[in-house]
């Protein structure tokens, strides 16, 4: 057993690392959103999402490429994933919607990416050389249309993403993590967070909204694009409802404390992910476990943090399958839902339970909730609709 799993069972010295991983990310954070906040001040910079189709516009025109819009159905896509559970669950059924897509693999039935946790390797390298060789094939018998990816300087190579736009190939990238993956670690000069893609990519998607800022003052155009899920996956189900709450995600850190606080109160808590007795669960069923479930419970905190939020999967896919969606008081739903009459949150674990124990005995209200919560996701909340958004600011769909 190594040090650091040796660590996570002593739980005095688990909470200490706990809290100083979660002071460190929020130090991280502040220090870059102020830096970008005077930079900008200076250069004079403001943000506007609707200038960004202008500036892809331009962007295009200067570099001699011509962006030719198609009617929806008609794109070739390579998408550049890493998790299939995840792209599986949602994203790359959305893609299809405007056409062929292309999943990019390390080779023949290993999906997505080489992550850069690999020591001594060289992933970034690797995944671009792959990148270009799917490319290549690709490429020649029908026109490629844009590549879009989640990617990191870690794990991209950006010589390699500015070559396949040199080629006429838009390079979207979406980033789910930014508010603690924009940076990361520096190696050889070069962040291996998502930043580290600035100047290689056309466009960023951002899940983070005041991020946004930051890629415009690096001169990289970004749109804030939160995370979605996908109506034909995640619906409610036609049998009676089977658990009382199912919480899906890695056991760590405030989420063990509020499954355990919850079974105090003798709910079960049905949990799968990391570090849970059930493991890992197969996305094939998360739906119906979803639309199983009395309560889909969210935790919205950032890695080992409990007061520092990003949106998640499970904020859309929750409420998509018609059940009752109890999440952290994360600030950014609040444009999203209307909270109390869609979703409802709360504000720590005790309030978790409180709530909880209220809305499973009280089947009428929750069942209200979960229906609205239910249309709200669909009007609003789909990647169809998502990509919708990304491919007209690109240009690429009529």
């Amino acid at each position: 057993m190594n040090l650091k799993s040796k660590i996570k069972k002593i739980q005095f010295l688990y909470t200490i690392n706990a809290y100083w991983k979660a002071k460190q990310t929020k130090r991280n954070y502040a220090t870059i959103k102020k830096y970008y906040e005077v930079l900008s001040a200076e250069r004079k910079i403001i943000y506007q999402e609707n200038n960004i189709p202008n500036q892809l516009a331009d962007s295009f025109s200067e570099r001699n490429i011509k962006i030719r819009p198609l009617p929806k159905g008609n794109l070739r896509i390579i998408y550049v994933g890493t998790d299939e559970g995840q792209d599986f669950g949602g994203i790359i059924q959305g893609l299809r919607k405007f056409g062929e897509v292309i999943a990019f693999d390390q080779k023949s039935g290993l999906y997505g990416q080489m992550l850069f946790d690999k020591k001594g390797v060289d992933v970034a390298q690797i995944n671009g050389k792959r990148l270009m060789a799917i490319v290549h094939d690709n490429i020649n018998s029908y026109p490629l249309h844009v590549v879009i990816g989640q990617m990191w300087g870690g794990t991209m190579d950006s010589s390699i993403l500015q070559a396949v736009r040199n080629m006429g190939i838009p390079v979207v990238n979406i980033s789910m993590d930014d508010r603690h993956a924009f940076r990361l670690r520096k190696v050889d000069g070069k962040w291996m967070g998502t930043s580290g893609l600035i100047g290689a990519v056309d466009l960023v998607c951002t899940t983070a909204k005041e991020c946004c800022l930051w890629y415009q003052t690096e001169g990289c155009p970004a749109i804030y694009l939160p995370e979605a899920s996908d109506p034909e996956l995640y619906k409610p189900g036609t049998v009676t409802k089977e658990y009382d709450v199912c919480f899906v995600g890695a056991n760590y850190g405030i989420r063990r404390k509020i499954v355990k606080a919850i079974e105090k109160k003798g709910i079960r808590v049905t949990s799968y992910g990391n570090g849970w007795p059930n493991g890992r669960i197969d996305v094939k069923i998360l739906p119906e476990i979803f639309s199983k479930s009395r309560v889909v419970l969210g935790v919205g905190t950032i890695g080992h943090c409990t007061d520092f939020y990003s949106l998640k999967m499970r904020d859309f896919d929750g409420p998509m399958s018609g059940s009752f969606y109890l999440t952290h008081d994360n600030p950014d739903l609040y444009e999203l839902y209307d909270i109390g009459k869609e979703i409802v949150t709360y504000r720590n674990p005790e309030e978790c339970v409180n709530k909880v124990e209220y809305y499973l005995t009280h089947p009428d209200e929750r069942e209200t909730i979960a229906k609205a919560g239910k249309e709200k996701a669909i009007k609003n909340h789909t990647w169809e609709k998502r990509f919708d958004k990304v491919l007209r600011v690109v240009g690429i769909i009529k």
